[in-house]
Formats: C-alpha cells, structure tokens, sequence
C-alpha cells in the first residue's frame, strides 16, 4: 500500500556544510538531542500538558518530520525548543542538549545568542513573522550584525547572496521593500533567507508551506530540501501532510495528544507502521491506482482527547479499532535494533494482523 511514497523517500547525503571563516564544523552526531521534554500550561480550568514525555533527537544533515493532526503539540515542541514559549507555559526535560552542550537550565541571555545564530526558526505564516513597519533588508540584517558584528555593507552582501540563492530575483532592489509588497510565496523564501543568514546547525520550519498555493508550496518544499542537502543543517520539519514527510524526511516522529507515539526511519514509518494511530493516517492517504476514484478513504473516528488535568495509559485509546482492556494502564515502548519506537500495548505481531 505505501510502496508509491518509499519511491520518493529521499535518501540523506555526506553534508558540504560551508562554515564562516576560521569557525569549526566539529559537531557532535546528534545536533540536537531531547528527552523527556514536557511543555505545561496553566490555566483556570486546571494544567494542559500541551507536550508529554517528547523524545527525539535529529543528526548534522538530517531530515526529521514531526507529524500529527492539528492541536496534537507540533509547533509547541517546535517552539519549546527555540526557547519560545509564552511565559505562561513551564518547560522541563530529562536531557536537552544542543551542539552536546546541555541546555535545559541555559540562562535567557545565552538561549538569546543562540537562538538566530546556531538555531533558527521558519514560521508557518511569514505575514506575521516579518515586521511590517522595516523593509525587508533591515530585518535580514539585524540579527546577523547582531551575533558576529558584521558591517552594515557585509550584512546586506550576505542579504543579497541568500535572497538570490533561495531564487529571488533582483534581490539588491527587494532589499528595499516592505513585506506587504511581496508575494506569501517570496515572503517565504525571504524567511527561508533570513533563517540562513547565520549558518545554523539546527533549522526548524513549522508548516513552511501551509499558507500557500499548491504550486507554491511544492517549489517552497523543493527548495528546503535541496538548501538542507546543500548545507547539510540538520532539519526539524513541522507538518501534517504525509505526502510532504515521503518526499523529505529521513526520520519521522508522529505527534498525537501531546506525545510522540511512534518514530523511525521514513520507510520503517510508511512499510511497517506499527502504531494504530500511525496506521490509521496512512490509510487515509490515497493511493494512485489502487484508490478507486470518488471513493472512500479511510478515516479515523472520534476526537484529540483534551489535555487538561492528568493523563494515563494510551491517548488514543476512545478512538482505537484495537483497543484492549490494558490501554488506561502503564504502556510499554517497543524498540527495534534499528531504532523503530513505538508505544502500544499490543505486540508488533499483534499490530500487524489488525
């Protein structure tokens, strides 16, 4: 059934990662590593566990996809690990290391120089991101004069170079313009630009391409692989359409009420998924051939559970076709020695006959 999308998945390559001068390009394997990660808010109505228990890790020139239907914690992991979180939320992890340098009690000032600098963020609506009051040349230049005091004439060179890399033409003369004059399309690629301007090891792109057309996105999508393959950044992408995580991703984590259910490599994911929940997103994708046009795909009934108060056992449990009676309990995660993980009560043999 899925041997139309493990066509597409790209395969990683040796990163070329061309560092500024006199820098080291000695990076652990793991740029950024995470364990235990919990975003919780609070609010009148008791604490909503927004992320539960997040475990992820992506390597130098890897591609790691975070999927999940909407609400399911996606972007608030994203922005938990840009240190981006409202002041209302409350952060806490077992492990948090960034570049192999542990960062879960970092002072604000410190996450600051980072943040922009080695780690940076493509945002889902760039209308919102870019401000509408500067042109787009002072705020490509700011954060980069900012973290290695360049020159004013060398920030707008290095402006100009990624506008031109990431396909804007006449990128001197846009460097003049405001955001309101710009396509969503080139706002996109000018946040693509301004997310490079540093050289980070870690990019993070949250639903980059949601706002757009769909021809729009596709080039978008295209773009980011082809810069992340040449640079080779690792790559945190943020998403919730399948078709996109066959087409990039290395890795795949899949989100569902705050938790990451099951993660591995992208053909483990698409040929032998192992959750009920993964299992049920596949089977609403529909398959070139083999979907019989007009008819039905496959659905998955119910509703996210809320996160307010506290949770046990198996979120998905109210929603599950192969619910048991130990679903509320404790439930194991299941590893293979390539690293597939899962958590689920039933056992693979038993995953795969339902």
């Amino acid at each position: 059934m899925t041997s139309q999308y493990l066509t597409e998945t790209r395969v990683s390559q040796p990163p070329t990662l061309a560092k500024r001068s006199g820098e080291s390009t000695t990076v652990p394997e793991n740029v950024l590593d995470i364990a235990g990660l919990t975003v919780d808010i609070a609010t009148p109505r008791g604490t909503l566990h927004v992320v539960r228990d997040v475990s992820l890790h992506v390597k130098r020139g890897e591609t790691l996809c975070i999927v999940g239907e909407s609400g399911c914690g996606k972007s608030m992991t994203s922005l938990a690990i840009m240190g981006l979180l409202p002041k209302s939320a409350k952060r806490s992890s077992a492990r948090f290391e960034f570049l192999g340098e542990e960062l879960s009690q970092a002072s604000k000032s410190h996450v600051n120089d980072l943040r922009g600098n080695k780690m940076a963020m493509i945002f889902q609506e760039p209308m919102t991101a870019l401000n509408p009051a500067y042109t787009i040349g002072e705020q490509l230049t700011e954060h980069y004069r900012h973290h290695l005091k360049a020159s004013e004439s060398d920030a707008r060179a290095r402006a100009v170079s990624l506008l031109e890399k990431v396909g804007i033409a006449s990128a001197a003369q846009r460097l003049g313009q405001y955001p309101h004059q710009l396509s969503g399309g080139l706002r996109q690629r000018v946040m693509i630009a301004m997310s490079l301007m540093c050289d980070p090891e870690l990019l993070i792109a949250d639903e980059p391409s949601t706002a757009l057309d769909v021809t729009i996105q596709a080039q978008i999508l295209r773009l980011l692989a082809d810069l992340q393959k040449e640079l080779g950044i690792a790559m945190v992408l943020i998403t919730h359409d399948l078709g996109v995580v066959a087409r990039i991703a290395d890795r795949v984590a899949v989100m569902y009420a705050g938790q990451i259910v099951e993660q591995g490599s992208a053909a483990e994911i698409f040929s032998t998924p192992q959750h009920p929940y993964t299992r049920g997103l596949i089977s609403c994708i529909p398959i070139p051939g083999r979907t019989i046009p007009g008819g039905k795909l496959g659905t998955i009934p119910g509703v996210v559970p809320s996160l307010l108060g506290d949770m046990t056992g198996c979120a998905f449990r109210d929603r599950c076709a192969s619910a048991l009676t130990a679903c509320p309990g404790s439930i194991p995660v299941h590893q293979t020695s390539q690293g597939h993980q899962w958590r689920c009560v039933l056992e693979p043999t038993e995953v795969a006959a339902t």
